[in-house]
């Protein structure tokens, strides 16, 4: 083949991945925002200051992530400047994934000597893989696609640098990979991957001492990262080291073939079943291609792809309990590069075997959840933007939302995204909390649910409009609803209250201040009232602020009396941050119809420039 058809056989395998990845998962462009992109859009809420923001971009957050490029300052820049118009976020997520797969391109293209068919295939098998479907979907797993790029970055870098020797790139290789930890955690895995090529390509000797230097920033990583992570011992993100890991393994590598969720989709059974078993005649014409390469060929560098792979799967092993299918997006490399020459070098046929077996269950799924993706976003779009317009019409009441599916709640409510328009007071109206089901792993649904017992007072007050959200499309229904609540709900104390909000100043007595931006500061010492718990085991929660003003005299000690019961004290110590304390309960307390609860300081300041004794700014206050 001569060099320029090569050249323009090269440029066309990455141009046809970029197209057909595009093909695949349109519906990624058109998403508009779920779940966790509203707590990331709401972050620029909470900047005020230069230490605000450093906060913000470098402070650890769940599971002690620190992910400044791809979370933190990607989506505080783009509400800056975009608000909520998601079209950027998303062609950025898209640009992006093409850089990656240029890169994975030029990767492929290197690793096989300037194969050209490798180099077309491997990023056409990756750009259909459906592990793609979520990041390319869900803005808030941009960093899965930030990462590859990284990676890929990197080590296109490595390799010029083994064939030149230079020094300036071997920096560049080093800067991208140092980078590459603001994007992803998973980052920690390229020393893995060099070292794997090294050797594979018989490079140790000559190249182990460039290794060892990246070696050394990942294992710093780690230590930092395992110092500030919290320790989870139970649930979804508990650690399981044990035999458990071979079954995650089995399973991710049966998912990276993208055809196991063939079932969930209204397709004929035998196209299912290629789906489910299709993977089983890939995997051992790949691992023949592999053992017939290495043993009989002597090219053992044709392991690098699963050696990619299997570096890039191994840290979430031991997360037995949380198989997530976007932790393959980066795995699903190695897979491509692995594909992508066993299909070049296996004949006329392997490539047919490849489209039947592989590519059209992958691309399949992954334009089908993208689809869904895209529906439950532009559902939530209604919602949010439909409650905004209730707000208009009815100024200073209160929205009251019902007829909420599980999955609305749980990609849009939960979040809170009310907030990012100004918009106050919205809640799930009592009773709906019934249609949705519970998700200990997300949050309370009880936490959003507007108190029954002060339903009917607002409603009688003309105080608070009711919506039904069915298929997030507001409608209004506060007639037929309130003669529902009429029969169902008694007027009573509520169990939690927002101390910021006007509608609960009667649960509020004696050493609370006004309202300020939507919390309420209390004296040394406040009293409330709220309903008892309805079972044992309940715990008074608290949230708050507390600024540094407060602790100039050192840290508070606050003391909290429910019905006479003195439970034990709490020491506040970090300025200018949330508090969050919780009070298990005595369970004489059970059915209580009014707890009287006081709270108080040790101690108090009076600002300068202020008249009023200042203790702690309260939010929430309830019993759960």
């Amino acid at each position: 083949m001569s060099e320029p058809r090569r050249r323009w056989l090269r440029h066309l395998g990455w141009l046809m991945a970029a197209l057909v990845c595009t093909i695949v998962f349109w519906p990624g462009v058109l998403a508009w925002f779920q779940r966790d992109d509203f707590a990331w859009l709401g972050l620029r809420l909470e900047v005020w200051n230069a230490h605000d923001l450093w906060r913000a971009m470098f402070e650890p957050k769940a599971q002690g992530t620190i992910r400044p490029w791809s979370e933190r300052g990607f989506f505080m820049l783009y509400s800056k400047l975009f608000g909520l118009e998601a079209l950027p976020y998303r062609l950025t997520v898209f640009a992006t994934q093409f850089l990656a797969l240029w890169l994975l391109h030029r990767v492929a293209w290197r690793l096989s000597g300037g194969n050209a068919r490798v180099a077309f295939l491997a990023p056409l098998l990756w750009g259909v893989n459906a592990s793609l479907a979520t990041p390319l979907s869900w803005t808030s797993a941009y960093n899965q696609v930030m990462c590859s790029a990284f990676l890929l970055g990197a080590f296109l870098l490595w390799l010029r640098c083994a064939e030149s020797g230079r020094g300036r790139d071997y920096a560049a290789q080093l800067a991208v990979f140092v980078l590459g930890f603001g994007a992803l955690e998973i980052n920690i895995v390229y020393p893995g991957i060099v070292a794997a090529w090294c050797v594979l390509a018989g490079e140790t000797r000559r190249l182990w001492w460039r290794v060892a230097p990246l070696a050394a920033i990942s294992v710093g990583y780690f230590l930092f990262h395992n110092a500030v992570a919290p320790k989870v011992r139970t649930g979804p993100y508990a650690l399981h080291a044990d035999a458990s890991m071979l079954n995650t393994l089995a399973t991710y590598w049966a998912n990276a073939f993208g055809g196991q969720l063939l079932g969930s989709f209204e397709v004929p059974v035998w196209f299912i079943a290629i789906g489910r078993y299709g993977f089983w005649p890939l995997t051992a014409g790949l691992l023949g291609f592999v053992v017939w390469m290495t043993v009989r060929r002597g090219r053992p560098l044709v392991l690098f792809g699963l050696a990619w792979f299997a570096a890039a799967v191994a840290p979430v092993l031991p997360l037995r309990d949380h198989i997530s299918d976007y932790y393959l997006t980066i795995p699903s490399i190695g897979l491509a590069l692995a594909g992508g020459h066993a299909a070049a070098a296996g004949g006329p046929a392997a490539p047919a075997l490849v489209a039947v077996a592989y590519a059209a269950p992958s691309a399949f799924v992954g334009h089908g959840s993208a689809e869904y993706y895209r529906e439950r976003s532009q559902e939530a779009e209604l919602l949010v933007f439909g409650t905004q317009r209730a707000r208009e019409l009815h100024p200073g009441k209160v929205i009251l939302l019902t007829d909420v599916s599980t999955d609305l709640y749980w990609s849009a409510v939960n979040d809170k995204p009310f907030r990012l328009l100004g918009l106050d007071d919205v809640f799930l109206a009592p009773g709906a909390e019934e249609a949705i089901v519970a998700n200990p792993e997300l949050g309370d649904v009880g936490s959003f649910l507007f108190p029954a017992g002060q339903v009917l007072r607002q409603l009688d007050a003309g105080k608070a409009v009711v919506y039904s959200a069915q298929g997030g499309r507001l409608r209004a229904v506060t007639r037929n609803y309130h003669a529902v609540a009429r029969t169902r709900f008694a007027p009573a104390l509520a169990h939690r209250i927002n101390a910021g909000n006007p509608l609960f100043a009667d649960h509020l007595g004696s050493g609370w201040y006004k309202i300020d931006d939507g919390n309420r500061w209390m004296a040394r010492r406040a009293e409330l009232w709220l309903q008892g718990p309805l079972k044992l085991g309940a715990k008074l929660s608290l949230t708050g602020y507390v600024a540094k003003e407060n602790l100039v005299r050192g840290p508070l000690t606050l003391t909290v009396t429910v019905a006479g019961h003195t439970l034990p004290a709490v020491q506040v110590t970090q300025p200018d941050a949330e508090f969050h304390f919780e009070f298990p309960l005595p369970p004489d307390l059970v059915g209580q119809p009014k707890l009287a609860i006081v709270f108080e300081l040790d101690k108090a300041v009076i600002p300068p420039g202020e008249d009023r004794e200042l203790g702690l700014l309260f939010g929430t206050i309830g019993i759960q």
